[in-house]
């Protein structure tokens, strides 16, 4: 039987030794992913983040660094938005201080802070844009789910590395339909949209299914991976169309 997958987000400045840790005491249970090329060959972050919510499995490492990198908070806003988050994903907390209000309203604020920031720059740049509307998109997917992400880290203090392994062990030996059920209701919300109205972005999807928009990108992932829908364009351009089955 092929081993499930194991997705490990940490940042490289001050969590690299506790994943070499949780590799070497999990490589032989899953087959561990901790790095961009592991998982995708482009530089598109949804496209990386979406090969993220795919592994079956996840532990976040969450150190004192962890909640001041973007690209780190990103993997993180990513998967709580996803539908089958609290079923497949571990949180190894280190920074013992981020179960304190004051801390986790600091990491809120910084991230508020930095979201109001860009918007306030948003207005007046001419030269640019398309990278300031990016940055203000992943800022606004954090401070959309930070507060729920750390809210949720509180339901169960101070869990050990070793309790994190067993857990993280346990949760993949429990049976996944649930889970499958419901991506699958979510990709059968998005193709019938698709298939309705011929060709749809991203955000015309939204806006009928109610759904995230990053659970969305989940979905198209996978329909594209099944073969059911085409992307047709690039970044915000881009557009889906369904493709008829021989």
């Amino acid at each position: 039987m092929d081993k499930q997958t194991l997705f490990i987000s940490y940042c490289w400045k001050d969590g690299n030794a506790y994943a070499d840790e949780l590799e070497t005491q999990l490589k032989y249970v899953f087959d561990v992913k901790r790095d961009k090329s592991q998982l995708i060959a482009n530089d598109d972050m949804y496209d990386f983040m979406a090969g993220i919510a795919k592994c079956e499995n996840v532990i976040i490492v969450l150190t004192s660094e962890y909640v001041k990198s973007l690209n780190c908070m990103l993997e993180m806003a990513y998967l709580v938005s996803q539908d089958d988050w609290a079923a497949k994903a571990m949180v190894l907390v280190i920074d013992d201080s981020l179960y304190s209000l004051e801390r986790k309203m600091e990491v809120i604020n910084f991230w508020l802070t930095r979201q109001k920031k860009i918007v306030s720059e948003s207005a007046d740049v001419e030269i640019g844009t398309s990278l300031h509307e990016e940055e203000e998109e992943y800022l606004t997917l954090i401070c959309d789910n930070i507060e729920h992400f750390l809210k949720g880290i509180s339901r169960r203090k101070n869990p050990s590395q070793i309790a994190i392994v067993n857990e993280v062990i346990k949760k993949s030996q429990m049976d996944k339909e649930p889970e499958k059920e419901t991506i699958g209701k979510g990709q059968s919300i998005v193709l019938s949209l698709i298939k309705e109205n011929e060709k749809m972005t991203m955000a015309e999807i939204a806006a009928k299914s109610k759904l995230s928009r990053a659970a969305i990108h989940r979905y198209i992932s996978n329909l594209i991976d099944l073969g059911l829908i085409e992307r047709v364009g690039t970044a915000k351009a881009a557009y889906y169309i369904y493709k008829k089955q021989p």
